[in-house]
C-alpha cells in the first residue's frame, strides 16, 4: 500500500470561486520512503489575488508569470483524479477538506464529473492524539514541534511536511499509519457526486456534541434569567440604590439562584437591572474573571465611562447578604 500526501495553492479563493494553480504530492510506500515528489504547475485562468481586505496575504513561492505557459486544470484533471482515486492507497492531507473544496470548485467551474474518493487528515489526527478539539494547529505549527524543515505554500513541500508530520505522529505512538487511524478512531472524509465531508475522530465528536449541550444550556438558562428580569416588578422599599443599574457577568447571571436573588434585592433598594452593559453604571464580576464582558467593562472605565466595577464580594456588603 501507498500513502499519497496532497496540497492545492490557488490563484484567489473566494466562497463559490477556487482557481487551482498548483497541485503537490508527495507518494511514499509504508515505511514512509518517498517514491514520487512533484509540483503540477496549473494555468488559473485568472489574476492571482492572494491578500485579505488589502492586508497582507499569502506569497507563493513561484513566479505567476510562468502560470501563463500551461494548461488549464481540465488539462490534469485525468492525472489528478488517478492520483488520488483507485484502491490500495491511503489520501492525506493537512486541513484537507479545505483542498477537496477546491477540487470541487475547480469540476463544477469546468464541468468535469465529481471526483471519488477518501481522504485522512493530519490535523484531525493531531486534534484527536493531543486532544486540543478547541484549536486547529497549522502545518506550520507541527512542523515545527516534529523540527521538519519545508518550504511553505510550495504544493509539493507543504504535501512532503505532511508526510512528515504523519510519519513522527507513527514513531511516537509506535505502530503504523493504518494503526495510527484506528486507535484514535478517525472516520475518513469523503467526496462523492460533488458532496463531500470532512474527517472526523470519536474523541472529537464527543468534544463537540458535548460543547453543544452545554451552549445550548448556557442559551436556556439566559432566555429564563432575561424573562425573569423583564418580568421583575417590585416596589422599591429604600431609595438607597436609586439610579444605579447594575448588570453582572455572564458567569453570575448563569448561576440563577444567585443572580435572581441579587437582582431582586438590587430591586428591593430602588436599584435596576440592565441586561446590556452599555446601559449599566454598575458591573459586578469576581475576583481574577477575564471574561469577553468582564475585560470590555475595564476597558469603558479606561475610556472614561461612568461604570463603577464591583467585585461579587462587595456586592454583598453593599446589600447586606451572607454569601
Amino acid at each position: 500500500m501507498n500513502y499519497v500526501f496532497f496540497d492545492i495553492e490557488c490563484a484567489c479563493v473566494y466562497k463559490d470561486v477556487a482557481k487551482i494553480c498548483v497541485f503537490g504530492y508527495c507518494i511514499c510506500d509504508e515505511k514512509f520512503n518517498i517514491l514520487k515528489k512533484e509540483d503540477i504547475l496549473i494555468n488559473p485562468n485568472g489574476k492571482f489575488h492572494l491578500t485579505a481586505h488589502g492586508g497582507d496575504g499569502i506569497v507563493l513561492p513561484y513566479n505567476y508569470e510562468d502560470f501563463k505557459k500551461y494548461p488549464d486544470f481540465p488539462a490534469f484533471y485525468r492525472t489528478i483524479k488517478d492520483l488520488l482515486e483507485g484502491g490500495d492507497k491511503i489520501v492525506v492531507g493537512h486541513a484537507a477538506v479545505n483542498d477537496v473544496k477546491y477540487l470541487n470548485l475547480e469540476t463544477r467551474r469546468y464541468k468535469l464529473p465529481s471526483f471519488c474518493f477518501e481522504f485522512a487528515d493530519t490535523q484531525i489526527l493531531y486534534m484527536a492524539m493531543s486532544e486540543t478539539f478547541d484549536r486547529q494547529t497549522g502545518l506550520d505549527k507541527l512542523t515545527e514541534l516534529f523540527q521538519i524543515e519545508f518550504q511553505a505554500h510550495c504544493a509539493a513541500d507543504d504535501a512532503y511536511a505532511t508526510m512528515r508530520v504523519a510519519e513522527a505522529m507513527c514513531r511516537e505512538n509506535q505502530c503504523t499509519f493504518p494503526g495510527l487511524l484506528e486507535k484514535y478512531q478517525i472516520r475518513n472524509g469523503s467526496i462523492r457526486d460533488y458532496t463531500f465531508t470532512n474527517c472526523s475522530s470519536k474523541r472529537g465528536n464527543e468534544y463537540y456534541e458535548k460543547r453543544a449541550r452545554e451552549k445550548a444550556e448556557r442559551e436556556n438558562v439566559r432566555v429564563e434569567f432575561n424573562n425573569f428580569v423583564s418580568r421583575t416588578r417590585m416596589r422599591p422599599q429604600t431609595r438607597e440604590l436609586y439610579g444605579k443599574r447594575f448588570t453582572f457577568s455572564r458567569k453570575i447571571e448563569e448561576d440563577l439562584s444567585l443572580s435572581k436573588r441579587l437582582v431582586r434585592e438590587i430591586c428591593r433598594r430602588g436599584g435596576r437591572y440592565s441586561l446590556k452593559l452599555g446601559a449599566a453604571n454598575v458591573f459586578v464580576t469576581e475576583e481574577n474573571d477575564e471574561s469577553v464582558r468582564s475585560v470590555t467593562a475595564a476597558r469603558l472605565v479606561g475610556e472614561g465611562k461612568p461604570l463603577q466595577i464591583l467585585h461579587l464580594s462587595d456586592l454583598y456588603s453593599l446589600l447586606e447578604l451572607n454569601e
